[in-house]
């Protein structure tokens, strides 16, 4: 069933007395509190956390499953130190594969302080290619292997 869009119309008076009317549309929250939770020594994500194909800016449509991690992090004082993994498919140059999970991993780290998290309580750390967790030879393999993991070191 699609999820219904909240528009929100902003109406600005222009100095000569026009108006002028943008719409924005915003996606209700959506509750994530089943995809998101503390398991042993990791925070378990059930979805993927999304970035555009070799970048490491978070897509707005993982920021929800990032707020839930950090309200995991607030609200659990026990875990002192939580490391946060990036890693790759076997997609693209190995050389440019290590950066960009380095990359993604600091991206996340950053949007958890950014939610309240005290960054002395996190670590990031990319791994490019070398750990995956499925065969890289199908798409949905890869996209598996393409992935941010939560370990928490305490």
């Amino acid at each position: 069933m699609p999820m219904t869009r909240w528009v929100m119309l902003l109406v600005a008076a222009l100095g000569s007395g026009c108006a002028t009317t943008a719409a924005i549309t915003h996606e209700p929250p959506r509750d994530v509190s089943s995809l998101v939770t503390l398991e042993g020594d990791a925070i378990l994500v059930k979805e993927t956390i999304g970035f555009p194909h070799g970048k490491s800016e978070i897509e707005e449509s993982s920021k929800d499953l990032l707020d839930a991690v950090a309200r995991i992090l607030v609200n659990t004082t026990s875990i002192t130190k939580l490391t946060v993994e990036g890693h790759t498919d076997t997609t693209g140059e190995p050389a440019a594969n290590q950066p960009l999970s380095e990359e993604r991993a600091l991206a996340v780290k950053k949007y958890l302080e950014s939610k309240g998290v005290d960054p002395s309580r996190l670590e990031s750390r990319g791994f490019g290619s070398s750990q995956p967790v499925d065969s890289n030879d199908t798409e949905a393999g890869r996209a598996k292997n393409r992935r941010v993991e939560f370990k928490v070191t305490r």
